[in-house]
């Protein structure tokens, strides 16, 4: 039950209550000033419901002032914060003017009594002003202001307030690590931060990276239905958002046959084994993907030359979106851009074959990689050691759900999903070694 409810309830219970009450003093012969074991019952039952509609009041104003607090509290804090510049600003004006700082307001209150009552409300109290930490002495003229105020680093309230943000108005985007202002900022399922443009730029680059697709954060999708993400994304990105949504979540696509078009045709739309397309107006086979035909559909003589290809070097095509798939380095389990997961080896669904997990010379060749590059905390131990380990990890850990980060500071190193270049810094899976760049981290893995 609500609390208007509940509040109405009491009170009408509170009315029965007093006409029961009128109803019982009428009645029966007792001696004055003594009451019945009815009426003493009814009173105590009143107290209780009068105490009960107190506490329903007192809850629905605390939770009043907790509204406005939550509402109005990020404003205090910016008019504070202003305040607090401005005495600031007066203090350094009237140190370079060699004016003296007035002294404090006192404050009088409107009602005392007399001195020495028990109940007297006080002397009266003068109200601090606290000034920031770089006013050191406000009092007296100076001998060089000019240098004073630049041994002291102070500087003017524009040029404070629009280097030093408000730490109240303004939070960290977790993916550029600028502060940015609370109105262009959302909070993901992971409560992970991006301000506006990092958000855009994710979701671009999702909308042409299957693998980044849907856009997520910490596994956890990143979807246009937060109202957070929604109010930051131009309206025309959360449509083409929404038709890369259907064209992702199609196994087997049709693209326009004309290269120049290779515009995405949605399904549905096939009659006679061909549809069009409604951007250039082409028919395209849905079998064998080429330019519409007639009769039965030919054999694809450059499908069937990748073919040829893969198997020769001994690639594996995806059975649910069928791209071709082709591992340098890790086990046989395969986690597609689509998202299916299948064995290398035999191509079927994985844990659903006999096939090993590793071959030797693929695990030899991750384990020389990881050697190479130098293991975290090794210590002393000699090559031979740190390989074994390494095996040992690779070998244990082969199905890394990847929870565990190192921040390596080191040039120029690529990030293994991306194959990107990063500059300063990788981070490094704990478990399975993978080094991976701080998008790949937050928005692939």
């Amino acid at each position: 039950m609500d609390e208007d409810s509940a509040a109405l309830a009491i009170q009408l219970l509170i009315q029965d209550s007093q006409q029961l009450a009128a109803i019982i003093s009428g009645k029966g012969k007792r001696k004055a000033g003594e009451i019945s074991d009815d009426q003493l019952a009814l009173a105590i039952y009143q107290k209780d419901l009068e105490r009960s509609s107190t506490i329903i009041t007192d809850r629905s104003l605390t939770r009043s002032i907790s509204r406005a607090c939550h509402l109005d509290g990020t404003t205090i804090t910016s008019l504070q914060a202003q305040e607090q510049l401005a005495v600031h600003d007066r203090a350094i004006a009237c140190r370079l003017g060699g004016v003296r700082q007035p002294a404090a307001i006192e404050y009088k209150p409107a009602l005392t009594l007399k001195e020495g009552s028990d109940n007297a409300i006080g002397k009266p109290s003068t109200i601090p002003v606290e000034l920031p930490a770089t006013v050191t002495h406000i009092e007296g003229p100076l001998d060089n202001p000019i240098r004073d105020i630049d041994d002291q680093n102070s500087e003017s309230s524009s040029w404070a307030a629009s280097r030093v943000p408000s730490t109240a108005t303004h939070r960290q985007c977790d993916a550029c690590q600028e502060q940015i202002d609370c109105n262009a900022i959302a909070r993901v399922l992971c409560s992970h931060e991006y301000c506006k443009s990092c958000l855009i730029m994710l979701f671009h680059i999702a909308l042409t990276d299957g693998s980044l697709f849907p856009p997520r954060c910490c596994q956890q999708l990143i979807t246009p239905l937060l109202s957070e993400v929604h109010n930051l994304l131009p309206q025309d990105l959360v449509c083409e958002y929404e038709k890369k949504k259907v064209e992702f979540e199609t196994l087997d696509r049709t693209y326009c046959a004309d290269p120049a078009c290779a515009a995405f045709i949605p399904p549905g739309d096939g009659q006679n084994e061909k549809v069009k397309c409604e951007k250039c107006g082409m028919e395209t086979c849905i079998i064998c993907k080429a330019a519409a035909h007639k009769g039965d559909c030919p054999k694809d003589k450059v499908v069937q030359q990748v073919l040829d290809l893969a198997k020769k070097k001994k690639w594996q095509r995806c059975r649910v979106c069928l791209r071709m798939v082709e591992l340098s380095f890790g086990c046989n389990h395969i986690t597609c851009r689509c998202g299916a997961q299948f064995c290398y080896d035999c191509g079927e669904k994985w844990k659903t074959c006999d096939c090993p997990q590793w071959h030797v010379h693929r695990l030899y060749e991750r384990t020389e990689q990881v050697v190479a590059r130098g293991r975290p905390a090794a210590g002393g131990d000699d090559m031979q050691a740190q390989a074994n380990a390494v095996v040992v990890d690779l070998i244990e850990e082969h199905d890394c759900t990847h929870q565990h980060w190192q921040f390596i500071r080191r040039e120029r190193v690529q990030c293994e999903e991306c194959r990107e270049v990063m500059r300063s810094f990788i981070l490094r899976c704990a478990q399975c070694r993978l080094q991976a760049c701080r998008r790949c981290r937050l928005n692939r893995l």
